[in-house]
């Protein structure tokens, strides 16, 4: 890797793009946060929403499913199973470490309430 040229004052410096080393699951867990973002926390939604835009954007490929990725999050630490007693089956839900790892949005309040938190 070469070293940053700033340049200063004398404009813009431009260089080849370098892509990053992002590993499959960095790649779709970045898309799953911002989709438990939009459907408040369901994890069930979010999967139903990662199946969809697989279909058009092949997020998923033949050495990385959304089998695998589920997978990932449950050795990670970002999902739980848990008996459901109502159902008498399984449940999935998010963990605290999920919670913590999605961005938190304030433009759906008010300024009183952001002066007040």
């Amino acid at each position: 890797m070469t070293a940053i040229d700033f340049n200063y004052g004398k404009g813009f410096t431009f260089s080849k793009h370098i892509e990053k080393d992002v590993s499959d699951f960095d790649r779709v867990f970045g898309v799953f946060k911002e989709l438990l973002t939009h459907t408040s926390g369901d994890i069930e939604e979010a999967f139903e929403w990662l199946k969809t835009l697989d279909a058009e954007y092949n997020i998923f490929n033949e050495n990385y499913s959304l089998e695998d990725f589920e997978d990932d999050l449950k050795k990670r630490g970002y999902i739980k199973e848990e008996i459901d007693p109502d159902e008498n089956g399984m449940n999935i839900s998010i963990t605290a470490k999920t919670e913590r790892a999605i961005p938190v949005s304030y433009t759906h309040l008010t300024l009183p309430t952001i002066y007040s938190v």
